[in-house]
């Protein structure tokens, strides 16, 4: 049976990174994006503490994350999972968002063979559990998976959404679905993304007050773009080698993996999340 992989994402101000595989890192002033092979769905952990901003740019990259997959080096991680789940910190006496949470817990807890430290391997796919339809309170709106979006002829009497979803089925700005959840404010609508040439603009914005907060610790420094399949591959590294690399996708920054910046990761990176929130960026 093929390998299953699991493989969770710090998102912090647009900045993605690899997270170590334990339950510990679902802390409540984190967001957390799990992609999940096994369960076959991209779980979004919104801690308690977020912020409404956080969780809404979360949201739209986990939806992005459920048909398009996330890179790992040679490996594309959960390509076509059909589902993204929200898993509201906020929310965990309810007892749909708990079987939720616990049902990532139980995956973080198998053993699995791990690479580079933060991707899980599963060499063999569980008994599945019940695929649960409704479970982690909501499912994210605008999920590329609906068929029933379709005009279908047979129109039953009295439904007047049956006007033909206009021409063209608008996917991401997805009609506010009226099964919205109890209790879960994300449920909202969800801010339409940047356009394209807008979004682009904000991560290379992202890119520059990372390199300057890398410039403070390491004063010399050289900077190389390519172009590859997980978008624009920046290279930061100085006489001494590499420091980090990154992909830029869109609005969002990903680092290629989890990097020590020589000692000086905790550092940088505090320095920069302080810059992008005073930025508002």
């Amino acid at each position: 049976m093929a390998d299953k992989f699991v493989l969770l994402l710090d998102f912090s101000s647009g900045i993605i990174e690899p997270l170590s595989l334990s339950p510990d890192v679902l802390a409540n002033d984190r967001i957390v994006i799990a992609i999940d092979e096994i369960n076959e769905c991209v779980w979004l952990w919104q801690g308690a503490d977020t912020t409404l901003i956080e969780r809404r740019a979360a949201q739209r990259k986990a939806q992005s994350l459920v048909s398009a997959g996330y890179q790992f080096g040679p490996l594309r991680i959960g390509r076509a999972l059909g589902r993204a789940q929200v898993i509201d910190g906020q929310a965990l006496d309810d007892p749909e968002t708990k079987q939720a949470y616990e049902r990532l817990i139980q995956t973080l807890r198998r053993k699995f063979t791990i690479t580079e430290g933060v991707l899980g391997r599963f060499g063999e796919a569980p008994a599945s559990h019940p695929s649960p339809s409704t479970p982690g309170r909501e499912a994210l709106p605008a999920a590329p998976a609906p068929v029933p979006a379709k005009p279908q002829p047979k129109v039953s009497a009295g439904v007047e959404s049956a006007k033909p979803i206009s021409p063209a089925p608008a996917p991401v700005p997805a009609k506010p679905q009226p099964k919205v959840s109890a209790g879960v404010e994300s449920a909202k609508p969800i801010s339409p993304a940047p356009a394209p040439s807008e979004a682009d603009d904000l991560a290379i914005v992202r890119v520059g007050i990372l390199i300057a907060c890398i410039l403070e610790y390491f004063p010399l420094c050289y900077v190389s773009s390519a172009k590859g399949l997980a978008g624009t591959r920046y290279r930061i590294e100085d006489p001494d080698g590499v420091i980090c690399e990154l992909d830029v996708d869109q609005s969002s920054v990903h680092f290629v993996k989890r990097y020590d910046f020589r000692g000086k990761r905790s550092e940088i990176l505090t320095r920069l999340r302080g810059r992008l929130d005073a930025a508002s960026l």
